[in-house]
């Protein structure tokens, strides 16, 4: 099978506490789409509502959409894009962004021969999203740290 052409990887957040790829999978089918949007999805260590934390569930990197099939993550980029999505909303762990995201990330970008510059927060490419809620630098620096 003929690889899927990616030039770019977006990221975003799920704007929720806690979660999953099985939750987002979820609620991506309850609004009517045909599964979780995203390729990757990136645990904080709180999979349901009112659950503690566990330290186990903190940074998993788990499977969401397969990164052959065109993302459902951002409206006009999907095409060519790969999409991960971290669990939180404002704050992440050190976990999620300091060990299983550059992890990613140095992966899909040597896999994939995407550039540093190629590595974008959703809020890029949409003036009403703020969404990971990690300024562009930051992500700069991460996105740095993996190559």
């Amino acid at each position: 099978m003929k690889k899927k052409c990616i030039d770019s990887i977006i990221l975003h957040c799920s704007d929720s506490e806690f979660g999953d790829a099985d939750l987002i999978d979820q609620w991506h089918r309850e609004r009517g789409w045909s599964g979780c949007g995203y390729h990757f999805v990136i645990t904080n260590g709180v999979i349901q509502a009112h659950e503690k934390y566990l330290p186990f569930n903190d940074g998993l990197v788990q499977v969401g959409r397969d990164i052959n099939k065109t993302g459902a993550h951002c409206k006009g980029h999907n095409t060519g894009s790969i999409g991960i999505c971290l669990i939180g909303r404002h704050g992440f762990t050190a976990k999620q962004l300091y060990e299983a995201l550059p992890e990613l990330l140095r992966m899909l970008m040597f896999d994939h021969e995407i550039s540093l510059d190629q590595v974008h927060g959703h809020f890029e490419f949409s003036r009403k999203k703020s969404c990971p809620n990690i300024s562009k630098e930051i992500i700069r620096k991460i996105a740095e740290y993996s190559v």
